[in-house]
C-alpha cells in the first residue's frame, strides 16, 4: 500500500521540492502546486534568501539524486566573526572552521531544476496561485496534503503556536542582495567564510559566500537592522543599486574592519530581481491546520517553523524537515494521515532538531551571558569555536541545555578543554 498513494504538496520552494523528489522516490503519486513556472522561478523571481547549507544538508540533496551544484557551487569554510562587546571598543574576533565544506547556491536556478526533474520522474505540477478556498478543494481530494508556503499568507491556515513562538513581531528588518567584485577575507583568514559582524544596538550584517545563477562565485549580504535603530534606514531603496549603496555606506560607518572586503563590489545590474527586503516574526506553528471542510493540511519547512535569517537556520531546517517527514511518511505505509499521526511527527521532529535549531537561532536576536560567554571563549580557543560555533551551527541541539544557563555553559566549556587538553597530551 506504499506506492501509488495520493500526496498534495502547496508550494514549489525547498522544503516542498525535497519532499516531493523524496515521495516520488518511494513510488508515491505526488502532485505540486506551485504559482510559478520552472522558467518563471530563474528568470523572474526573487531569492527566497541566502540559503547557506551545511555539508549534512547537502548530504540530503545527494542522497536523492538532485545535488547538481557541488561540483562547480563556491565553497565556504566556516565563520568569521567581529562582535561588539562594549561601545568604542576593538571587536572580539571569532574563527570557527568547519570540519566540511558548506555553500550557499542560488535558489532560483536550484528550483528551476528540480522542477523540471520532478516532472521527468514522474511527478505533476499544477501551475495555479492556491487561495484558501482551493486549498479546501485540494486537501479533501488528497490522502494528505502537505503546505509548503514558506512565509506566504497562506500559511496562516496553520494557527500560530502561541507558546513557542518567542516573537509576536519581527526582531530585525531585513535587507538582502547578491553582488559581484567584492574581494572579501582571505587577506585575513585562509577560507571564505560566512562574514558576522555584530553591531549591538544596531544590528548585524553578514555575508555569505553564494553562487549566482549566472554571475558564479559572487557574495550575497544580509543587513539585520533592530527597528527604529540608524542601521534601519534603507526603508526608500527602490533598486538593487541603491541597497548596495546603502550598505556600502553601512559598513563604512558600523564595520569599518568589514570595509576593504566589499569596497569594490557592485550589484549584478544584469539580475534586477537580486536583492529584496522585508521584515517578519520568527514563528513556530502548530503541527495541523483544520479547513472549514475539516480537511487538514501539514506545514512544513518555513511554514512550520519560520526563522530569522541571522543564524543560518532557515534554509537547513528547511531541507531537515522535509527528509524527516518524507521518512515518517513512508514508515507509516498505508495508515491514515490524521492529526494524531501529524501531531507525533511534528512533536517527534521538534525534539530531534526544531527546538534546538529554533532557540539557537533566536539565541543571536538576543544574546544572552552565556552566549557571550560563548564568544569570547571562542576567541581565545579556536578548538571552541570549531566545536560549537561553526558545529553548534550544523547541530544545534549539542549546545542543549547548557547554552540555556551561564553558569552550565562555564561549567561545559571549562569540561570541554580540559578533554581537549588531556587528548592533545595523549597524542
Amino acid at each position: 500500500m506504499r506506492g501509488q498513494r495520493a500526496i498534495s504538496i502547496i508550494g514549489s520552494g525547498q522544503a516542498g521540492l525535497v519532499l516531493a523528489h523524496h515521495l516520488i522516490g518511494h513510488g508515491y503519486e505526488v502532485t505540486l502546486y506551485s504559482d510559478r513556472t520552472a522558467a518563471q522561478w530563474l528568470n523572474e523571481a526573487r531569492p527566497t534568501g541566502v540559503a547557506y547549507l551545511f555539508a549534512e544538508t547537502l548530504d540530503i540533496e545527494r542522497e536523492l539524486g538532485i545535488d547538481h551544484w557541488s561540483a562547480t557551487m563556491r565553497e565556504g569554510g566556516g565563520a568569521y566573526i567581529k562582535a561588539l562587546t562594549a561601545p568604542d571598543s576593538e571587536p572580539l574576533t571569532v574563527v570557527a572552521r568547519s570540519t566540511r565544506p558548506g555553500a550557499a547556491v542560488d535558489q532560483r536556478m536550484k528550483m528551476h531544476r528540480w522542477m523540471l526533474d520532478f516532472e521527468a520522474r514522474g511527478g505533476r505540477i499544477v501551475h495555479e496561485s492556491v487561495t484558501p478556498e482551493r486549498a479546501t478543494v485540494i486537501a479533501a481530494a488528497s490522502e494528505l496534503t502537505v503546505l509548503a508556503a514558506g512565509k506566504a499568507d497562506l500559511s496562516r491556515l496553520i494557527p500560530r503556536d502561541d507558546i513557542r513562538s518567542v516573537y509576536a513581531a519581527p526582531a530585525r528588518r531585513l535587507a538582502a542582495g547578491i553582488v559581484r567584485k567584492a574581494k572579501g577575507w582571505r587577506g585575513e583568514i585562509d577560507f571564505d567564510p560566512i562574514k558576522f559582524s555584530a553591531l549591538g544596538p544596531v544590528g548585524e550584517i553578514f555575508w555569505v559566500p553564494f553562487t549566482h545563477k549566472t554571475e558564479g562565485p559572487s557574495w550575497a549580504f544580509i543587513v539585520e537592522a533592530r527597528p527604529g535603530s540608524p542601521l534601519d534606514t534603507f526603508g526608500e531603496c527602490k533598486t538593487g543599486e541603491q541597497i548596495v549603496a546603502f550598505v556600502r555606506d553601512a559598513v563604512r560607518r558600523f564595520a569599518p574592519w568589514d570595509y576593504d572586503g566589499i569596497a569594490d563590489m557592485e550589484y549584478i545590474a544584469e539580475d534586477p530581481y537580486s536583492w529584496l527586503t522585508g521584515a517578519f516574526p520568527p514563528t513556530v506553528r502548530q503541527a495541523f491546520g483544520r479547513l472549514p471542510n475539516g480537511a487538514l493540511l501539514m506545514p512544513i519547512g518555513d511554514t512550520a517553523i519560520t526563522f530569522d535569517p541571522i543564524g543560518g537556520q532557515g534554509g537547513n531546517n528547511a531541507t531537515r524537515n522535509a527528509k524527516f517527514i518524507g521518512d515518517a511518511i513512508v514508515r507509516h505505509g498505508g495508515g491514515t494521515f490524521g492529526q494524531a499521526w501529524m501531531t507525533k511527527v511534528f512533536e517527534d521532529y521538534w525534539a530531534f532538531h526544531g527546538g534546538h535549531a529554533y532557540s539557537f537561532n533566536n539565541l543571536f536576536l538576543d544574546p544572552t551571558p552565556a552566549l557571550g560567554e560563548l564568544l569570547a571563549a571562542s576567541a581565545q580557543d579556536s578548538r571552541i569555536a570549531d566545536e560549537f560555533i561553526a558545529g553548534g551551527q550544523t547541530e544545534p541541539r549539542k549546545m542543549f541545555p547548557w547554552l540555556d544557563d551561564l553558569d552550565e555553559t562555564r561549567r561545559h566549556l571549562d569540561h570541554f578543554r580540559r578533554r581537549a587538553d588531556a587528548g592533545a597530551v595523549a597524542g
